[in-house]
C-alpha cells in the first residue's frame, strides 16, 4: 500500500506542474503526442495497403490453367449435344404362319380369296410384297366388305396415303384383287393385323 500511494502522489505532481506551467510548453507537449499518434495511424494505414495488395492476386481466376477431367461444365460453355438413337419401327413382325389361299396362281386384275387358319377376327386390310423384296411392301390390299361395291381393291403407299380404310373386320375368309397393270412374278402376301400369315402368290 505505500508504494501505491508513493505512485499516486506522484501522478498528482506531475499533473499539478503541468497545469502550473507555461501553456507555451503544455502546447508543445499535445502537439508531441498528436504526431506520434498520426505516425501511428499512418504505419497502420500503409500495412492494411500492403496486405490488400497481396491478397488481390490470389482472388483472379487463373486464365491458363487448363481444365481439369471430371470438373463441372463452366456457365458460359456450350455444352454437346446429345444423341439418341430411336429403334426402327418399319420393321416388320416375323411371320406367324402360312395365310391359307384357295388358289396360289392368279391373273393381273383377278380376284382370289384368303382364310385365316386360326380362325382370328382380322381387319380387311393386307400387304401385297415382291418375293424378291419381302421387306418392302408393294400394295396395300383391301378386301371385300359386305354392302360398299368399292371393294375389293388396292392402292400403292406412295402418294396415295388420303385414301379412307373400312373399318370392317371378320375372321374370314376374305375375298382380295391383284392390283391391275401388276407384273407377271413371285409375290408374297401377308395380313396387317393379328398374327402375321403370310402366303407365296404367282401372278401370271
Amino acid at each position: 500500500m505505500p508504494e501505491l500511494q508513493e505512485d499516486l502522489q506522484a501522478l498528482a505532481d506531475r499533473r499539478a506542474a503541468e497545469s502550473s506551467g507555461d501553456f507555451e510548453s503544455v502546447l508543445v507537449a499535445a502537439k508531441t503526442r498528436k504526431r506520434r499518434r498520426t505516425a501511428g495511424l499512418t504505419v497502420i494505414g500503409a500495412a492494411a495497403v500492403v496486405a490488400a495488395v497481396a491478397i488481390i492476386p490470389t482472388l483472379r481466376p487463373a486464365s491458363s490453367n487448363a481444365p481439369v477431367a471430371g470438373s463441372p461444365v463452366p456457365t458460359n460453355a456450350v455444352a454437346p449435344p446429345v444423341v439418341e438413337t430411336q429403334p426402327s419401327t418399319s420393321a416388320l413382325p416375323k411371320i406367324a404362319g402360312p395365310l391359307a389361299l384357295r388358289t396360289s396362281t392368279v391373273a393381273s386384275g383377278a380376284q382370289f380369296v384368303v382364310a385365316f387358319p386360326d380362325k382370328a377376327v382380322r381387319a380387311a386390310t393386307f400387304a401385297l410384297f415382291s418375293a424378291a423384296k419381302p421387306d418392302e411392301q408393294l400394295y396395300t390390299l383391301v378386301a371385300k366388305v359386305p354392302g360398299d361395291a368399292m371393294t375389293p381393291y388396292a392402292f400403292k403407299l406412295a402418294g396415295e396415303m388420303g385414301i379412307g380404310l373400312p373399318s370392317y373386320t371378320g375372321p374370314g375368309p376374305y375375298t382380295l384383287a391383284v392390283p391391275k397393270g401388276l407384273p407377271a412374278g413371285a409375290y408374297q402376301v401377308c395380313t396387317l393385323t393379328g398374327a402375321r400369315l403370310c402366303s407365296p402368290l404367282t401372278v401370271k
